[in-house]
């Protein structure tokens, strides 16, 4: 038990750097990180605040039919799935691509003891990102109903035990992955592309599960009576996305009941028997899906001239980062999921809730149809907004590690740099942009000029975007990291490039806004693109500069 503590708590000062802040704080070379992150936050309020607007009128929309259960549910649900969706490539990344790993699997520590330590320091990363989500569903209903102390009690147990199921079911699923696609030479190419096939996979079986259980509702002959009857028959059904989600909603609605109390001990002893039967499966499967991670394997038999003629193919030296900067992306499943997965998962998981034929679809089709200019000028958006949440820009330096000083010793120019990092952000950009014309294609079919002005204005916002997050990078490279997951999730500069990517992207977005009833759209475009190209040559001088400053200054 003393050794399970040690480790937990070396694990938890590793993932957060504790120790780091607290020295920092003391030292006072760290506080102005507060005012930074708290001017991020401030940046992200706005849009926080209107969502959180929105979820009063969703509930007041349930009030009024009756269904206040299912508002619950809906809190319960988008934080359980998200949490399972994105612990799937965390899990990889903390338990099998971690760099304490050399030092931790020579000692005589148990892999049920080594897995409960990585476990407890996601759970506590998970809480950051369940928090902002589940936290307003809870507060709008409570407030809404008058609730009693009882519920906030219950409120904080189920948030408390929210991450721990779906991080047990993905860690088991990434435990037998990694065990059974240990191929010798391409155990990381195939493990990635089985996760993202899996991932997909299981969207579209919970898509299949929510089309099946709507229309078994809505095609029933006693709707209106039914739900009149039952104030949690949506709940009941739509819940079948995820079952245990409908316990921890029953709880919480029935706090003042006996049922309530016993959906909330089901909710919790469903989640620790989870935990419980992970441990013991980490003890078979964990070591075997380790095995090949660590090891160092040479090639058998001589070289040719020509192989090695073939091996050292001379590149430019902004061609040479780029394809570095792609290689460290796609092998390693963190950051493919954070760069690549979301500017492809969305328009897949579009046209696949299409092609059920979801219901609540068919208000976007019929927007979509209604205007060609507006549907345009949204995609650029939609490829904008895709850059926000890229993080290839602000984490470009701190990806490189304790490596970094290989890049600073080298003789490649600061432009080549900034060509080579930028050139890779555009073609992460760039499949975005494919997949969601290729997605929009089974929606409406664009004509030339529309296609044209989604690609140029979408890549020139991307590269935009990508230069705010390396001046932001380079400025606070976070270089001391021990695992994959801890330099792009737990990376301050992320938020901090959101932030100014929201910002930007906002005053943009009312400069559009306002003109769009009294200017003509062709001006509009041109007026964009302008500020975009302006913006990406002031900002490629700002980044020339201090490329070259902090490679000479940084320790």
């Amino acid at each position: 038990m003393n050794k399970l503590i040690s480790l937990i708590k070396t694990d938890l000062n590793i993932t957060f750097g504790l120790s780091s802040i607290i020295y920092g704080l003391k030292a006072k070379k760290q506080r102005w990180q507060i005012v930074v992150f708290g001017i991020a936050m401030l940046s992200l309020l706005p849009t926080y605040i209107v969502i959180v607007n929105v979820l009063f009128d969703f509930y007041d929309v349930f009030k009024e039919i009756g269904q206040e259960s299912y508002f619950l549910l809906m809190g319960f649900l988008a934080s359980q799935l998200i949490i399972f969706f994105f612990g799937l490539m965390y899990v990889m990344s903390k338990y099998y691509f971690s760099n304490d790993l050399n030092q931790l699997l020579p000692l005589p520590i148990k892999p049920s003891h080594i897995l409960t330590s990585k476990f407890i320091s996601l759970m506590v990363s998970e809480y950051f990102t369940s928090l902002p989500i589940f936290l307003p569903f809870v507060i709008i209903y409570g407030i809404k109903e008058s609730a009693k102390i009882l519920y906030w009690i219950y409120a904080i147990v189920a948030f408390i035990t929210l991450p721990i199921l779906p991080l047990v079911l993905a860690s088991i699923i990434i435990m037998i992955l990694m065990k059974y696609t240990n191929i010798k030479g391409k155990r990381d190419f195939v493990r990635t592309i089985t996760a993202v096939l899996l991932l997909v996979a299981i969207v579209y079986v919970q898509l299949l599960i929510q089309k099946i259980s709507q229309q078994a509702i809505l095609e029933g002959e006693d709707f209106y009576y039914n739900i009149a009857r039952d104030a949690n028959l949506l709940a009941r059904n739509l819940g079948l996305v995820f079952p245990p989600s409908i316990w921890g909603t029953f709880a919480l609605t029935n706090f003042d009941e006996l049922s309530g109390l016993t959906n909330l001990i089901m909710f919790v002893g469903i989640g620790l028997a989870g935990f419980i039967l992970m441990s013991f499966l980490s003890e078979k499967l964990f070591f075997d899906g380790l095995i090949g991670n660590i090891e160092v394997t040479a090639s058998k038999g001589k070289g040719k001239k020509k192989d090695l003629d073939e091996l050292y193919i001379e590149n430019k030296a902004y061609i040479s980062i780029a394809k570095k900067e792609l290689k460290m992306l796609f092998k390693t499943p963190i950051y493919l999921l954070n760069t690549v997965g979301g500017v492809v998962l969305v328009p897949i998981i579009l046209v696949m809730s299409l092609s059920i034929g979801d219901p609540s679809m068919e208000p976007f089709n019929e927007i979509i149809y209604s205007n060609t200019d507006i549907v345009t000028l949204v995609l650029i958006g939609v490829v904008a907004f895709f850059g926000i949440m890229n993080s290839v820009g602000s984490t470009t330096f701190s990806r490189e590690g304790k490596n970094l000083w290989i890049q600073r010793t080298l003789p490649i120019k600061a432009k080549d740099q900034i060509y080579g990092r930028v050139l890779a952000s555009v073609v992460i950009q760039l499949t975005g942009i494919i997949t969601l014309l290729v997605s929009m294609f089974f929606i409406i079919k664009l004509n030339f000029f529309s296609l044209a002005l989604i690609i140029v204005i979408g890549l020139l916002s991307g590269i935009v975007l990508t230069q705010f997050g390396m001046i932001i990078d380079i400025l606070r490279p976070m270089l001391n990291w021990s695992s994959p997951q801890v330099a792009i999730k737990q990376n301050l500069n992320v938020l901090i490039g959101m932030g100014v990517a929201l910002l930007y992207g906002g005053g943009i977005f009312l400069l559009v806004r306002f003109m769009f009833n009294s200017i003509d759209i062709w001006i509009i475009y041109l007026l964009v693109s302008a500020i975009l190209t302006i913006s990406m040559v002031i900002l490629f001088n700002v980044l020339k500069t201090l490329i070259d400053k902090q490679f000479r200054e940084l320790e």
